[in-house]
């Protein structure tokens, strides 16, 4: 069979297709990923054309509704990936009947369809050997041959255009997106310890009763887990013991309907992120993660273990209402920051500005600062992750802002999660929504950046039931996981009537921005807020140095009242805001009648003349 009669094959599966260079693994043309196509007249432009002589790739990614995920075997001298599988295999079970190829350097493409945005990987998560084709990968594919000249053959009755791939088995998917999952790279030795198994099939014996005889909720509480609340989905968030609600989640049981828990945290030594039945759970918290150990455990206590019913939604919604007792007797801040002053914790943040005003340019600062530990606005926090969706900023854009900003390649910046056009679903859909929710997790984002909002969102901007719909998938969702979320969106033609797009946009968020440039600063307006303590106006003076942006705080007698107390006191100008209000506080109220706020702006005014100072002798 010809390559164009297979093209049209494998596209009459609305499977994507793409050209590959004779003796080469690689497309002819630059931006293939965006050329790759089912549609045959394009296929039969080019193969009876321009790439007439040209083998074939399949590329890998988004497949219908759906993602096609390839699993790349490949043996050497140095490894071999089968071992690596093989591994894999007797921790987690057989892989299901799938398509399968056999390549040219007698290697194995092993196709899988999942509802999982995964991207391309090289001997990563999975193991040494194994890589892993998806969001803008390709594989060569038969009647192609390999550059050592032997062909690319389907496994007998496994050829795509005969068959559909089979679903991606769940231990794998949740190894590919599980970011803290231990790698399996070599077969251990005996004196080694396995990481534990994540296999989701049932238990057999004392453990399947142990299993049919608890609930999630009764073994997770008794050790000390809170549970957050119910998505959308039907999954029930739980912050692990020792951490706030309001920090996020940890881990979730009912994931896409299964009575398993997964685990998000690393903060917890006995038990790796990874997904658990109950049995698994207890064995892991408590016996060393040994199976037989705990099922030995149940059988000498000779305890009669009687099936339970499990728990409804109803359950759960219930167990999620507040309790007063605890609500009472929690303490709530008297100022609640992710970023002084611009963004507070747990909310949902707008900035709209004109074109050309910088929103885009403050959003990275703030997100590199923020992921690196670097100070802002004169205060340094602890390096917190940050995951921000750019859907309009090239790479190339980004290598200027972040190399004018001082960073570089000597720069840790693994805390900031950033997706360039990212290829996920609408966030005005529940598709989109769990995708993005899901990354949160993996990332253990504190805060999320959605530039611009305009993009992210299917529906139009001037439709109300787009701006209601994200709030209602995307937004309520992060929040509810304990994360801020900041929006960037664009002004209208009237800067005075607020964003771009519908009045429906303010409906739902707890802080509103409006950021103009005026004689080299950056000039944020609240427009609406839910917290009295968020300033009316901020001033940012925009610099050429690595700082990039500094606060000018605007004076006034209970400034002045304030600054003269810091100078009384010997308040050191470098101390943070934080420790310095500690410090100052008890006389601050009596002596001085100076309220916190004064306080925390002649200080930050106090640190602006410091560092003017030092950039000046410098």
């Amino acid at each position: 069979m010809s390559v164009l009669t297979t093209a049209l094959a494998y596209a009459n599966k609305q499977v994507r297709v793409i050209p590959i260079k004779q003796g080469e693994k690689r497309p002819p043309m630059q931006g293939w990923q965006n050329a790759a196509t089912s549609d045959p007249t394009t296929i039969r432009t080019w193969f009876e054309g321009q790439f007439k002589d040209c083998g074939l790739g399949i590329a890998t990614g988004e497949f219908r509704d759906r993602y096609l995920i390839v699993i790349d075997i490949d043996d050497r001298q140095q490894f071999s990936g089968s071992e690596t599988l093989a591994d894999l295999e007797q921790l987690h079970g057989k892989l299901p009947d799938t398509v399968e190829v056999i390549t040219g350097s007698g290697g194995r493409h092993i196709y899988f369809l999942t509802d999982e945005p995964i991207r391309n990987e090289a001997s990563g998560t999975l193991g040494i050997g194994i890589d892993i084709r998806g969001i803008g990968g390709q594989v060569l594919a038969p009647p192609t041959k390999h550059p050592n000249g032997k062909n690319y053959e389907w496994v007998e009755g496994k050829s795509i255009a005969d068959r559909k791939p089979a679903d991606m088995p769940l231990w794998m998917s949740l190894l590919l997106t599980t970011k803290t999952q231990p790698q399996l790279s070599v077969k251990p030795l005996p004196d080694q310890i396995t990481p534990p198994p994540t296999s989701l099939l049932r238990e057999e014996g004392p453990l399947d009763r142990y299993c049919a005889a608890t609930t999630w909720p009764e073994l997770l509480r008794a050790d000390g887990w809170t549970q957050a609340h119910t998505d959308h989905t039907g999954e029930t968030h739980w912050v692990r013991p020792g951490k706030d609600a309001r920090e996020g989640t940890s881990a979730t049981t009912g994931w896409q309907g299964k009575d398993i828990l997964k685990v998000f945290t690393t903060s917890l030594p006995n038990l790796p992120a990874g997904a658990y039945n109950r049995a698994q759970y207890t064995a892991q918290m408590f016996h060393n993660g040994d199976r037989s150990a705990f099922a030995k455990y149940l059988l000498q206590q000779g305890k009669a273990l009687i099936p339970v019913e499990q728990p409804t939604a109803t359950d759960d919604l219930l167990a999620s209402l507040i309790n007063w007792q605890k609500f009472w007797s929690q303490d709530f801040p008297a100022e609640d920051w992710l970023i002084e002053p611009i963004i507070p914790r747990n909310q949902l943040v707008v900035i709209f500005a004109p074109g050309g005003t910088g929103k885009s340019l403050l959003a990275l600062y703030i997100a590199a600062a923020l992921a690196t530990g670097k100070e802002i606005f004169t205060e340094a926090k602890p390096p917190t992750s940050v995951l921000y969706m750019d859907y309009e900023m090239s790479q190339a854009v980004l290598y200027e802002r972040l190399t004018a900003m001082g960073y570089s390649d000597k720069t840790d910046l693994t805390r900031l999660h950033y997706a360039s056009l990212p290829p996920i679903g609408s966030l005005d859909k529940p598709e989109g929504a769990k995708q993005i929710c899901d990354l949160a997790r993996s990332c253990q984002a504190d805060l999320v950046i959605i530039d611009t909002f305009a993009r992210a969102v299917e529906g139009a901007e001037n439709d109300a039931d787009t701006v209601r719909n994200f709030y209602r998938w995307t937004a309520m969702n992060l929040k509810q996981e304990g994360r801020s979320l900041m929006r960037i969106d664009h002004a209208g033609k009237d800067l005075k009537k607020g964003a771009r797009g519908t009045s429906a946009k303010n409906d739902d968020v707890d802080l509103v921005w409006q950021m103009t440039k005026v004689d080299g600063q950056l000039v944020l307006l609240r427009q609406k807020h839910r917290h009295t303590w968020i300033p009316e106006r901020i001033n940012l003076t925009i610099h050429d140095q690595a700082r990039m942006f500094t606060q000018d705080v605007k004076g006034g007698e209970r400034l002045d009242q304030a600054l003269k107390m810091l100078d009384e006191l010997n308040i050191d100008p470098t101390m943070a805001l934080d420790p310095m209000w500690k410090e100052v506080k008890d006389r601050a109220e009596t002596i001085y009648r100076v309220v916190r706020k004064d306080a925390r702006k002649a200080q930050t005014m106090r640190k602006n003349q410091a560092k003017e100072t030092m950039f000046n002798d410098f």
